[in-house]
């Protein structure tokens, strides 16, 4: 990946496991956190978005990382949209992921979780 240098900061991926209870709803069974080094992108400015007639804040990060599988290992870790981002303290959610080279990294779009934060 070029660039390597770039992969300053230390993020959390934190993906979570569901069961099913006995009434076939979703329990949450584990949580697995991977630390992985990342470049972190800010865009120019915040937004807003519009949600049952009120105004919530909005703050997108942009994250580069290496790829989380690089050898298509069956055994190896995985990353979605299901997923959450720790950077700083602060939860991400995941909106979209695009693949760089032939597994070479990913750039993985986030949101800020959460209204009450810019």
């Amino acid at each position: 990946m070029k660039g390597a240098g770039r992969l300053s900061e230390v993020i959390t991926i934190r993906s979570t496991s569901f069961t099913f209870d006995g009434y076939g709803q979703p329990v949450a069974d584990t949580t697995t956190d991977q630390t992985v080094w990342a470049e972190v992108i800010h865009p120019g400015s915040a937004t807003e978005s519009v949600k049952a007639a009120q105004v919530y804040p909005e703050r997108s990060v942009t994250f580069v990382i290496r790829h989380p599988n690089p050898t298509d290992d069956a055994a190896g870790k995985t990353l979605n949209e299901s997923d959450v981002i720790v950077y700083d303290g602060i939860d991400h959610d995941i909106i979209g992921i695009a693949p760089i080279g032939r597994r070479d990294g990913l750039t993985v779009y986030c949101k800020r979780k959460g209204t009450h934060n810019v």
